[in-house]
């Protein structure tokens, strides 16, 4: 049976989107949510692809949240787009566009991939130890609490080790892949999603998120078929976060107060009983008045094109095009080690947004940051009908990085999906600065290649129970994924 490529949805499933998107012309700013809702319908269907990899799936989806997050926050304040800023419908619609230039090279890439059903997937996890993978997640569970609180303090490792990091974020996903896809410790899985969810709270930087990341790349790989109950329930999951993040923006200042004692660093000097019993106490004391003012906040939080659109509105007028300068001190600084130039300035993203959006941001002497985000760093170096090309250079390393690990790792499809999961979930934002993300993306590159050469080939080798070889070019599982045999009910459990 020939495995498609493509997610389908039956009629009424159909009928449903397409009323909610034209329905959206005839609501306030409706032409620039109609617009992103067809481009959303049409990257999303080629990215997500049943039985592959959903990373980038994810990454695309909140790319576009903190785009038409603006929109939104304009429809609760019955405003025009624009009266923040003149050139807000100008840089949406350039987001938008330049998100076929990200996507477009990571979508080439993801149809090079072989079509893998579900029972290909099942057959892989069960040639896994599931007990051995989860005593590995358990391990770096502890070790990673201690990391983190080290890592600030070790200077120009601090970046290699935040990649290390990611390596508990792989492990995670591949017990969960496991867990799903053979029917096992899944109480287990359960409780880790309960714990990881729980003790994210007790960060300054809200770490419970990344957990939920996480699970929707596992829960979207098996997503093959939409049907109108599918959609119902997805718009119900919606609402239900949506009130969660208001609740969350409501009480998020005054418990980072408390988790700081307030000394304005983004430090905890509380316990974790104290920090979850404070955040109780201040989700019981939310009126409707806060609430409603809540929801401002939230969506003005969570949008990210308004250091666009006023970027936009000082650049060239007041501050002319860099020609590529911009990008060029991006990469100077990200790739020179402190070593080689004692004279490296810190990492300021406040400043650089200070000077091209003209918003007074006090910053680090406030204990946050503000970054203009690496749409916009590509806005000031080649304006609107240029931006696009360092986003596709962007977009080309990321889909040549994604191919590769997902080649290269093992002979192990639920092994190598769980790899890119871990290697690219941080990248999801769209407000990341060019300089962090450049540093980010290079630390990691070179954390996971030497993972992939000195500790995944040992630990694959630890945790695989089955001896069946797979063809020795990946594009040979084009004519034997549906031919791999099951293994019979039990047998993973024998060979542990």
């Amino acid at each position: 049976m020939r495995i498609k490529n493509r997610i389908y949805y039956d009629e009424f499933a159909q009928e449903i989107l397409l009323v909610l998107v034209v329905g959206f012309l005839f609501l306030q700013n409706g032409f620039y949510l109609f617009t992103a809702f067809l481009v959303f319908a049409y990257i999303f269907s080629r990215l997500q692809q049943p039985g592959k990899p959903t990373i980038f799936t994810l990454v695309f989806i909140y790319h576009f949240i903190q785009v038409i997050a603006y929109i939104l926050l304009c429809m609760y304040l019955g405003e025009e787009l624009n009266f923040r800023s003149p050139s807000m419908g100008k840089a949406i619609l350039a987001s938008l566009g330049c998100f076929f230039f990200l996507f477009g090279p990571i979508i080439y890439y993801q149809n090079k991939l072989p079509n893998v059903s579900i029972d290909t997937l099942r057959h892989h996890a069960r040639q896994l130890s599931i007990r051995r993978t989860f005593y590995a997640y358990l391990i770096a569970y502890f070790v990673v609490n201690t990391l983190v609180v080290i890592a600030l303090g070790l200077g120009g490792l601090a970046q290699v080790t935040f990649s290390l990091i990611n390596l508990k974020w792989v492990l995670f996903t591949l017990f969960g892949l496991q867990a799903t896809l053979t029917g096992r410790m899944k109480r287990e899985f359960y409780g880790v999603i309960a714990l990881e969810f729980a003790t994210g709270f007790f960060s300054f930087f809200s770490n419970f998120k990344v957990v939920i990341f996480f699970v929707a790349f596992i829960y979207l790989i098996y997503v093959q078929r939409v049907y109108f109950k599918h959609v119902i329930t997805t718009i119900v999951v919606i609402a239900f976060a949506f009130t969660l993040g208001v609740m969350w923006t409501s009480i998020k200042q005054e418990y980072r107060k408390f988790l700081n004692g307030g000394t304005k660093g983004q430090v905890v000097t509380v316990s974790q009983d104290e920090a979850l019993e404070k955040i109780w106490e201040l989700s019981s004391n939310q009126d409707r008045s806060g609430f409603d003012a809540s929801v401002e906040h939230f969506l003005l939080r969570l949008q990210y094109v308004y250091h666009l659109a006023k970027t936009m509105d000082r650049v060239p007028s007041v501050i002319p095009h860099q020609q590529g300068a911009n990008w060029g001190t991006t990469l100077e600084f990200a790739l020179t080690p402190r070593a080689l130039n004692p004279n490296k300035p810190i990492y300021n993203a406040t400043e650089k947004t200070t000077h091209y959006t003209g918003i007074r941001y006090s910053g680090a002497r406030s204990g946050a940051s503000f970054s203009l985000g690496y749409f916009g760093d590509s806005y000031i170096d080649f304006g609107v009908m240029g931006m696009w090309i360092p986003l596709l250079l962007l977009g080309f390393l990321y889909g040549a990085m994604y191919f590769y690990f997902l080649r290269s790792c093992s002979d192990n499809f639920v092994f190598n999906y769980a790899v890119v999961a871990g290697m690219f979930m941080e990248f999801a934002a769209f407000e990341m600065d060019s300089t962090y993300l450049t540093g980010r993306l290079f630390s990691t590159l070179l954390v996971f290649t030497l993972l992939r050469v000195y500790f995944f080939p040992k630990f694959y080798k630890h945790i695989r129970l089955e001896a069946y070889t797979p063809p020795k070019k990946w594009g040979a599982w084009r004519k034997e994924k549906d031919r791999v045999p099951a293994l019979a009910v039990g047998e993973e459990g024998k060979n542990e």
